[in-house]
């Protein structure tokens, strides 16, 4: 009896342990392959990683250093303060005692804060500048569960196939995100299974933002009756970024800012839209705006347009142009 009960507990722990191993592998394993297959961090790369002290962050710099020797990349670790609560210092010393822990170089930035837009577009721009000021590439922690939040926020807004494309592996510049094919609650998971700490930010818990509020209350609603919608979610944002790249390559169509208005009607009419759109540098709104003044034109509409993103359309007999508005009335 003793025999069974022995042979019992250790075949449980065995198979815990068996268990434990490959969820820690598993995470690392879609890491590789997501770097591998996107091509995102060269061997011999400078990389500069992103932390706030969240879960996520945290857990991608464990990762980059992980492979980093093997990998020959040179790791440093950037903290954005935007000072948007009075225990943001308390994130800053965190990051900063985890840089020290992996010994890796550290660099807070406390930038000033802009006007306009959402509080959260205001951030992204910020962010984006300092992005754009690192030399290498720079690593950010955006999730699975960050894309599908991204895609249902765009569609909520009315957004396009620009907007609704969400996040690529890819972002501005050298922006990379080799977090984007993990779930946060495995990422929490992977990092509890190591005894691995992060901070969790008070403000994520504010519903007056609109990303939190989808967040906290609806995603968990959405995850409850439709298990997978997250993965669904990201693989329609991941084929609609496809298109997206297709529309990049409108220029092929306005190498210049003008096009004969006979070439332009000749186009099926989304393409045609869509070549407007292009020709007005894809303001982020707007696009139905461009279907009407393309009816316009095609009813043989001549002189000029205010288009959504600030231009002006001038239209005469055989031309189609778009230039700058410039000052004035008209």
């Amino acid at each position: 009896m003793f025999a069974k009960n022995f042979q019992y507990l250790f075949l449980s722990w065995t198979s815990r342990i068996r268990d434990y191993i490959r969820n820690m592998r598993a995470l690392e394993k879609i890491f590789l392959k997501t770097i591998a297959r996107e091509s995102m961090f060269p061997g011999g790369s400078r990389i500069t990683a992103a932390v706030s002290g969240g879960a996520d962050s945290v857990a991608m710099l464990y990762l980059l250093n992980r492979f980093a020797v093997a990998r020959n990349w040179q790791i440093e670790v950037l903290h954005i303060d935007h000072g948007l609560r009075v225990d943001s210092r308390n994130d800053q010393l965190f990051v900063k005692s985890l840089s020290e822990q992996l010994k890796l170089p550290f660099c807070c930035r406390r930038p000033d804060s802009e006007a306009g837009g959402s509080m959260e577009s205001r951030w992204s721009s910020i962010r984006q500048k300092i992005f754009l000021e690192q030399s290498g590439l720079v690593a950010v922690a955006h999730t699975a569960s960050d894309r599908a939040e991204t895609v249902l926020m765009r569609l909520f807004e009315g957004s396009g196939l620009r907007g609704l494309g969400g996040m690529d592996y890819s972002g501005v510049g050298s922006v990379r995100r080799p977090m984007l094919d993990m779930h946060s609650s495995e990422i929490r998971r992977w990092l509890k299974e190591k005894d691995i700490s992060w901070i969790e930010d008070s403000s994520n818990q504010n519903t007056e933002i609109n990303r939190n509020r989808l967040r906290l209350q609806v995603m968990p609603v959405i995850e409850e009756n439709f298990p997978e919608a997250v993965s669904g979610i990201c693989r329609s944002g991941a084929l609609l970024s496809k298109w997206r790249d297709l529309q990049d390559q409108l220029n092929l169509f306005t190498e210049s800012e003008s096009i004969k208005r006979g070439e332009l009607r000749a186009m099926p009419g989304v393409l045609a839209a869509l070549t407007l759109w292009n020709m007005a540098e894809k303001p982020r709104n707007g696009f139905e705006e461009f279907q009407k003044i393309l009816k316009w034109l095609n009813s043989g509409g001549k002189g000029k347009h205010i288009l959504p993103g600030g231009k002006r359309l001038v239209a005469d007999e055989e031309y189609i142009r778009v230039e700058a508005r410039g000052s004035g009335r008209f």
